[in-house]
């Protein structure tokens, strides 16, 4: 419950620390919402009305994109990491991999 809590009020924070299940939350659902995106995209017809799918899928592109970044700068405050590394997330192939490092990496205490 905690976790819905957090995504649900604290979806845009960059101070807090953020858990691996919170983390993993986010990033599932930032992964289906980026598919959702894909597929609409792929679907663009400019001779009838599924034109509007560009506008839908930069709006879920959008409406991800602060969530994801902000939980990531709070996962990476809970690994007393930088958070500057931040930045990974902009280079194509290796965000994936360090999204999965930070899913796998234990929490410092």
């Amino acid at each position: 419950m905690k976790y819905f809590r957090n995504m649900l009020f604290f979806y845009s924070s960059f101070l807090e620390k953020s858990g691996r299940i919170e983390y993993g939350i986010y990033a599932f659902f930032t992964i289906l919402m980026q598919m959702l995106a894909l597929y609409l995209y792929q679907t663009i017809n400019l001779n009838n009305e599924t034109i509007l799918h560009i506008f839908y899928s930069c709006f879920i592109v959008l409406f991800t994109f602060v969530p994801m970044q902000a939980t990531t700068a709070r996962r990476l405050r809970d690994l007393n990491a930088n958070p500057a590394f931040l930045i990974f997330n902009f280079i194509p192939v290796l965000n994936i991999v360090f999204i999965a490092f930070l899913l796998l990496a234990r929490s410092k205490k």
